[in-house]
């Protein structure tokens, strides 16, 4: 009798420390009353759970198994119905929309912590929003899922997507082929504005994220310590002399610090000194020594539906963050303001474009064929040009495949650390928010496109829309755009 009391104890003991775990890790509310969910309907091992789950409107708890045989790998919910996530593993699911978790119209979905990984769709590798409805991503990770649109989230217009900056979204990828991996994480326009699905991938690199002040005392010491033994691997120059047209004035060295990562020291020159870096310490002076990080350059995929179904032979990419200001586009308003002739077409495709790629990753850019307007006009009425970098237009802009089907804020950008040392505006009113700056902070930045008057060009507004610029403004931010030969 003794012994099989002890092993009945065996077999309960650890039952009942799993189903006490797992109480923790999901709640499904209704009409504002949220009640746990017990074991019997959510299968547990430990931290991780791997069954299917249908959240109804109607009822505390959720029924075994999916709605459909293509709407959420993990979790379905119905319309009105709401899922908290709090703890625990979604892994290894699929389904044609939202690998794990489906969001219906009225539908709420809050993650407060947990993670999802491994999971895969056609459309939302971990997380499909429908438009009325709501994901709330407060705390967790959501990492290693794949699709062929929006492997980590895909919202439709109309959906709401709120992303804690506590939550790590990351290595959420779809390979279109062995060379080029293509990354997808839903970034919010606005808040709580619709979440755009941008798809990009990371090429080349360039100055961007400031140091920090404590080290960049440690680097200036370095440096200072034996000058004449820090011998920069390359210089690159941004902005000209207003007094001298056409020569260069500011130069940023790429040096190798002793712990094999490189950085660009030069002197900034912000357009505001009370403006902060992403890490919010402030901006210094005009005259200050400042380091930099030379990180990969993140693009955003301007044409990912046509290249994946085989009408664009190229990617077409666009830098996520203006990388840079003090980039104008003539010296005086008395010189034009056509694409062909102008100083940030000269940069681009010389100084950027040298310092930015290596020799085999110019390989791989081509040579693009750039159709131009001319005053007055958004229409290609211009003459075109040949580069290897450029700048998007007004008109690719209205009705490009990545943006024309998004609302007022759908070209809102944030300048770098880099930028923001190199003159470029930032405007940090809580209306204008990119998932870089939630609490505000966005900038003008160029297009190639001539403006209304013959001494204005389009910028891409730092508040939404496009605004005639002075060709020899230097606040404008600079956003590279470049294609691939793959």
């Amino acid at each position: 009798m003794r012994e099989r009391f002890k092993i009945l104890l065996a077999i309960i003991l650890p039952i009942m420390c799993i189903t006490s775990l797992c109480i923790s890790f999901l709640m499904i509310s209704n009409d504002n009353k949220t009640e746990k969910v017990e074991k019997e309907n959510v299968p547990v091992n430990k931290t991780r759970y791997e069954a299917n789950y249908f959240a109804m409107a109607d009822e505390t708890s959720p029924a075994q198994g999916q709605s459909t045989s293509y709407k959420g790998g993990a979790v379905f919910l119905e319309p009105d119905s709401t899922f908290i996530m709090i703890g625990g593993t979604i892994q290894n699911h699929t389904n044609t929309y939202g690998g794990a978790i489906f969001i219906s119209e009225g539908a709420t979905f809050t993650m407060d912590g947990g993670t999802i990984t491994g999971c895969s769709a056609t459309y939302g590798g971990a997380i499909y929003v429908s438009a009325g409805g709501t994901c709330n991503i407060n705390a967790g990770t959501i990492t290693g899922n794949t699709a062929n649109y929006g492997p980590s989230i895909y919202a439709e217009e109309g959906a709401i997507v709120n992303i804690s900056a506590d939550t790590v979204i990351d290595e959420n990828s779809v390979e279109l082929n062995k060379k080029v991996s293509i990354s997808t994480d839903t970034i919010v326009v606005g808040a709580p504005h619709v979440g755009m699905n941008m798809h990009y991938m990371d090429f080349g690199s360039y100055p961007q994220t400031y140091v920090g002040d404590s080290f960049n005392d440690t680097l200036e010491s370095w440096y200072l310590s034996n000058p004449s033994a820090q011998t920069p691997i390359k210089t690159h120059r941004i902005g000209w002399d207003t007094s001298t047209s056409m020569e260069l004035q500011k130069s940023w060295e790429f040096y190798t610090f002793i712990d094999g990562k490189v950085y660009a020291r030069g002197v900034g020159v912000p357009f505001a000194e009370d403006t902060t870096y992403l890490s919010g310490e402030t901006v210094g002076g005009t005259g200050v020594n400042v380091w930099f990080k030379v990180e990969p350059i993140r693009w955003v995929v301007l044409n990912y539906n046509s290249f994946v179904d085989g009408t664009a032979e190229t990617l077409e990419l666009m830098s996520y963050f203006a990388l840079t200001g003090n980039i104008n586009f003539y010296e005086t308003t008395n010189e034009g303001n056509s694409w062909e002739n102008s100083i940030v077409r000269e940069w681009l495709n010389g100084e950027f474009y040298n310092t930015a790629f290596t020799p085999e990753e110019k390989e791989g850019i081509a040579l693009s064929t750039v159709k131009n307007n001319l005053t007055g006009s958004v229409d290609y009425n211009g003459v075109s040009t040949q580069d290897n970098v450029y700048l998007m237009s007004y008109r690719e802009f209205e009705y490009g495949e990545i943006f024309s089907n998004y609302g007022p804020y759908k070209g809102l950008c944030s300048p770098t650390d880099f930028a923001l040392s190199n003159y470029c505006y930032k405007e940090t009113s809580t209306n204008y928010v990119t998932a870089t700056y939630p609490n505000g902070g966005t900038c003008y930045y160029w297009s190639r496109s001539a403006g209304t008057y013959s001494y204005c060009v389009y910028s891409f507004s730092y508040f939404s829309g496009m605004y005639d610029h002075s060709v020899a403004e230097k606040k404008v931010g600079t956003r590279p755009v470049i294609r691939l030969v793959l």
